[in-house]
């Protein structure tokens, strides 16, 4: 399990993590170091995490190249 820390601020990010977590094989998770958890396939549920604090994103596949932007 790959795990990075991201931000996601704006509509734009949202949309480029559920585009590459979309085509990622595997699950990928949006989660703030609590029990909170999202899928990160989810557009609903990545427009949630932009109130948390801290995101974190769990993924079966490595996706740091491709959300290099967002990591923090």
């Amino acid at each position: 399990m790959n795990r990075i820390k991201i931000r996601i601020d704006t509509m734009s990010d949202v949309s480029k993590l559920v585009a590459v977590a979309t085509k990622a094989k595997g699950r990928v998770i949006l989660t703030d170091n609590t029990d909170f958890k999202v899928s990160g396939k989810s557009l609903l549920g990545a427009i949630y995490t932009m109130e948390w604090s801290e995101v974190y994103l769990e993924s079966d596949e490595d996706l740091y190249n491709a959300l290099s932007d967002l990591v923090v």
